[in-house]
């Protein structure tokens, strides 16, 4: 998990993990039982927190109690047992609110317009030059341009897995990059199925002739959507009519990032980018579910 997902998380862990504690006196005077009030949202926000993965045994502590032994929204307990419970959840969200702003320090503010980019294994020096300039020519020569308006700014490089935040200058440079995301995923998952199929085809002992007329049929397939998709990505782009030039970036571009793609690479919109241009960019998680958008356009 990158450390900025993980402070988004937090942030809204930290507005959920929240309860009201109240201690009611008997009729002579001494208190005889605590309440807890709001429970729901503060087990919402224990169980989000679960799937961070960290604290694990002051959750498991809370999760034994009696507040995961009811699905109400209130507890009623013995003043002792009661004020026995309320410690170790009062500590719990001092660690969670001091991570957060610790996080925060850290990090910074993500800016609008900005992607994330995870880069394919990385080897060596060399390796990480040339998967760098890669990415770098996928960006410039579909962005950098009058109408788009587009900037490549790395604003920072996360450590474990390498990760890349770009900044694009402009809300279209944005929407120009997820179109060519989910256009250079469904490339690669052409290509993963011309595997699948060449594995298939070799298992039944065919001819290395007909093994190579199926290859290069399933190239000139990959060609043809590489060239419909850049002509998509032109067409909902940019309003200067069939700029052959930039179209021909346009399919590079896609080309190359399908290459990256299958070698492990992913392209995320930021955490703070609006739900109508994030939905622009392919889930990587689920690139086997994808669908080219000239299918949908057309339908």
């Amino acid at each position: 998990m990158k450390i900025k997902e993980l402070k988004a998380d937090l942030q809204t862990i930290n507005e959920t993990l929240n309860f009201k504690y109240e201690e009611q006196k008997n009729n002579q005077g001494q208190i005889s039982q605590s309440t807890f009030t709001n429970l729901i949202s503060f087990r919402n926000g224990i169980n989000l927190l679960e799937n961070t993965g960290l604290l694990k045994n002051e959750i498991n502590q809370i999760k034994k109690s009696g507040i995961f032994s009811t699905t109400q929204d209130d507890l009623t307990l013995n003043f002792t047992e009661g004020r026995s419970l309320k410690l170790p959840m009062d500590s719990l969200i001092k660690i969670v609110v001091a991570l957060n702003t610790s996080l925060s320090k850290i990090t910074g503010t993500t800016r609008e317009n900005s992607i994330s980019i995870k880069l394919p294994k990385i080897n060596d020096f060399e390796d990480l030059a040339k998967t760098s300039s890669t990415f770098h020519t996928i960006l410039t020569q579909s962005i950098i341009n009058d109408e788009i308006n587009g900037q490549v700014k790395i604003d920072s490089v996360e450590n474990g897995s390498i990760w890349l935040d770009i900044y694009l200058g402009s809300a279209p440079a944005l929407a120009l990059v997820g179109g060519l995301a989910w256009s250079a995923a469904v490339v690669y998952k052409k290509i993963q199925e011309g595997r699948i199929i060449e594995e298939h085809v070799k298992s039944l002992k065919i001819k290395n002739e007909s093994l190579k007329e199926i290859k290069d049929a399933q190239k000139k397939a990959i060609d043809l959507m590489i060239d419909a998709e850049a002509n998509q990505l032109y067409s909902e782009n940019f309003k200067v009519a069939d700029n052959h030039e930039q179209i021909e970036r346009l399919k590079h571009s896609i080309k190359l990032l399908s290459e990256q793609i299958d070698k492990g690479a992913e392209i995320h919109p930021a955490l703070n980018t609006p739900e109508n241009v994030s939905n622009l960019f392919p889930d990587m998680k689920h690139l086997e579910l994808l669908e080219s958008r000239i299918k949908k356009l057309t339908e």
